[in-house]
């Protein structure tokens, strides 16, 4: 960890006049990464330093929370896969820690000399015959020496803070930039190394730090719909799931980045977050939505369904307490709210439920059913709900289920359409600045602004970004050496 690094060279600096004279030679062979430290400060006075601080301040000086890693990542503007990749990385070296947290596994010697138990990178135990100085070597760590705290902030194993040298830590620093070196020769156009932005695909960079496709060249190349298809038969049941469910926060993390790369504004943004809190308050009260293929029926005043043909609507429910107090009800459809052009208005009594069949609305874009409540002393309230056409596509409501801390997708029709909706979506982000809807253009009119004005739009947007989003986590389960092709 980089950071880390010159973290702990800043600390040491501030305390070397106090606990060296300054002497010591520089030892080429030791120096290491300590030799680029500000103000030339030797190998000597920082192991000093080191020496003589107690465990708790170096524990306290070798972390950092999840906030700051990720502040340093948009700084190196990290594209959305590749801090997508990050995240991902973080919560498992968060499970590691915590597994590791349970059984004292880092401080736990089994069977006496020659054994170390760790544990591997899906958290079962793992029992490595190894001598007791190789536990020093990163190498032989799941996660090169990063583990986490019990509150979750990244630190590194305490067999590398507990001794007094300093040769410990520095291999746990020249391995990360060894893997860094390495990654950035496999990788040299990827993000994270010397501050390199994202990458345009088929076009030059815009001079601010990223180009017209917001992705880097590790992730421009796209694999076939036949190819995902391929690799999603072969895996198993269990590992499908996994890769349709995702935590919710960091789903929020990758639709923030959508946001960006959008430019949507605050209105649009918090129109999208509205209906995300939507489907998070379904599943809490466990009201399902009766949507269609044809029809998407968000509103929650009354229950309804609309098909190409019928309607039905029942709202018993929601006048189950007003006992007595209402002599009749009235419904009716139409093209808009309080309108009866496509069905009139029926009185039904006090029936709380009913169904029109023979409607035509298979080129209707949206219907609304009004329903007006009739009191004895003649007082009327009017209730009205509306019906969003689909085109035959299924809607939000039926495809992204937001609950219990995590978000899940379903794949629909079938996985090859789940495929083809995220790449026609990355195909649509992919188009020029030809601005078809009347978008409004950024500041330099080089592409079209998207928006949400709409519950429909953005719940539109919210389906379209999700499964961009899971696509992409199957993509990162694709690539074998997807851990080398991030910095660790």
């Amino acid at each position: 960890m980089p950071g880390l690094c010159q973290k702990s060279a800043h600390h040491s600096h501030s305390s070397s006049t106090s606990t060296s004279s300054g002497g010591g030679s520089v030892c080429n062979a030791r120096n290491g990464i300590w030799s680029r430290s500000r103000d030339d400060i030797t190998f000597a006075q920082l192991h000093r330093f080191w020496s003589e601080l107690p465990s708790s301040a170096r524990q306290e000086l070798l972390r950092i929370d999840k906030q700051s890693l990720f502040e340093q990542v948009r700084k190196n503007l990290y594209c959305s896969r590749c801090n997508g990749l990050l995240l991902e990385v973080f919560s498992q070296i968060v499970h590691y820690g915590k597994s590791i947290q349970q059984e004292a596994a880092y401080a736990n010697i089994v069977g006496g000399p020659g054994q170390y138990r760790n544990h591997n990178e899906n958290g079962s135990k793992l029992t490595v015959a190894i001598s007791q100085d190789d536990t020093s070597d990163p190498s032989v760590h799941p996660w090169g020496g990063l583990t986490t705290t019990r509150d979750g902030v990244l630190t590194l194993l305490d067999c590398f803070l507990v001794g007094t040298s300093l040769e410990a830590l520095q291999n746990v620093f020249d391995s990360a930039r060894a893997r860094e070196r390495e990654r950035e020769l496999l990788y040299p156009d990827a993000c994270g190394g010397g501050g390199r932005g994202w990458i345009s695909q088929g076009t030059s960079t815009s001079g601010r730090g990223h180009g017209m496709k917001e992705t880097c060249a590790l992730h421009t190349a796209r694999l076939s719909c036949e190819a995902l298809v391929d690799f999603w038969s072969a895996l198993g049941e269990e590992t499908r799931s996994s890769l349709l469910r995702m935590k919710e926060e960091d789903f929020i993390e990758r639709l923030m980045f959508r946001f960006d790369s959008k430019r949507f504004c605050r209105d649009c943004r918090r129109n999208v977050l509205r209906e995300f809190k939507e489907l998070k308050e379904l599943k809490r009260t466990r009201r399902e939505p009766r949507c269609t293929i044809w029809f998407c029926v968000a509103d929650t005043a009354f229950q309804y369904e609309v098909s190409d043909s019928a309607v039905q609507a029942d709202w018993h429910e929601c006048f189950a307490e007003a006992g007595g107090m209402y002599q009749r009800f009235e419904w009716a459809v139409g093209t808009g709210e309080g309108k009866s052009d496509i069905f009139g208005f029926e009185d039904v009594g006090l029936c709380g439920s009913v169904q029109a069949d023979g409607l035509a609305l298979d080129n209707i874009v949206a219907c609304y059913i009004t329903l007006r409540a009739w009191k004895h002393d003649g007082r009327c309230t009017e209730i009205s709900v509306k019906a969003h056409s689909l085109e035959g596509r299924l809607c939000v409501h039926r495809r992204l289920i937001v609950g219990d801390g995590y978000v899940t997708i379903t794949k629909g029709e079938s996985i090859r359409r789940f495929f083809e909706h995220a790449e026609e979506t990355e195909e649509e982000e992919d188009e020029d600045s030809n601005d078809k809807e009347g978008n409004d253009l950024d500041a330099e009119g080089s592409r079209p602004q998207k928006h949400a004005k709409s519950p429909e739009l953005a719940r539109d947007f919210l389906l379209d970004a999700a499964t961009v989003i899971f696509k992409e986590q199957i993509l990162d389960s694709h690539i074998p050496s997807v851990r080398q092709r991030i910095p660790k």
